[in-house]
């Protein structure tokens, strides 16, 4: 399957970015970033069974804070919290979601942005993303998408799998597509599928919406 084409950035990307790094370094102070431990991908294999400083994962959380004040502040979505209920692909029960925040744009037909964070025994972990339409929500990432040691590639990868999935969110488009056991998803600069059969046209706003596809799409937020 080739690879659908990404719509290119817009223009107020960058700006938003900017507002964000700027919101983050007055959220994040007490969550201080980390390099890249294992750059050469060659980790002990002790690093695998283990995660020795789960609290560094609140620079995720701070990150969120970032974006939720930007969106306010440039009237592009608002955050609304709401009580944990089933994804579709849901990776954990509702039970182990501690706080689940909707970004739900301003502009009429936005697609919301689901942003839940993980319980991991018992403590904030990680965060759980997904898209919302008309109340059904699925599942498109988890960051981090393992935690352990051996899997750690640094914080900035993290915060920037989060930018990531708010800019495109914001883009607008059709985001996520399913039919049976298959789908497809959009992300920042690509897109992944699973199940055996995804087609890349199911990402193409364009064309009808192909028999028996389910697809999440919206707005842009700007």
């Amino acid at each position: 399957m080739d690879a659908p084409v990404p719509p290119p950035h817009p223009a107020w990307f960058d700006a938003l970015v900017v507002d964000v790094e700027r919101a983050f370094e007055v959220a994040g102070p007490s969550t201080p970033g980390w390099e890249d431990p294992h750059p050469d991908r060659d980790p002990p294999p002790e690093k695998y069974s283990q995660c020795s400083d789960p609290g560094k994962y609140a620079i995720i959380h701070a990150r969120v804070a970032a974006w939720v004040q930007v969106l306010a502040d440039r009237n592009m979505a608002t955050a609304t919290e709401v009580a944990p209920q089933p994804w579709l692909d849901a990776l954990r029960p509702p039970e182990l979601l501690a706080r689940t925040l909707c970004l739900l744009p301003r502009v009429p037909g936005g697609i919301t942005l689901v942003l839940a964070s993980t319980l991991v025994d018992g403590q904030v972990f990680g965060l759980d993303v997904g898209l919302s339409k008309q109340g059904r929500t699925v599942v498109v990432d988890t960051v981090p998408d393992c935690g352990c040691d051996a899997c750690d590639s640094g914080s900035a990868d993290l915060l920037r799998t989060v930018d990531g999935w708010v800019l495109t969110a914001a883009r607008g488009g059709v985001l996520h597509a399913r039919r049976g056991a298959s789908n497809i998803t959009r992300t920042l600069d690509g897109w992944k599928g699973t199940g055996s059969h995804p087609e890349e046209s199911w990402l193409d706003g364009s064309l009808p919406n192909p028999p028996g596809v389910e697809r999440w799409a919206g707005s842009a937020w700007e």
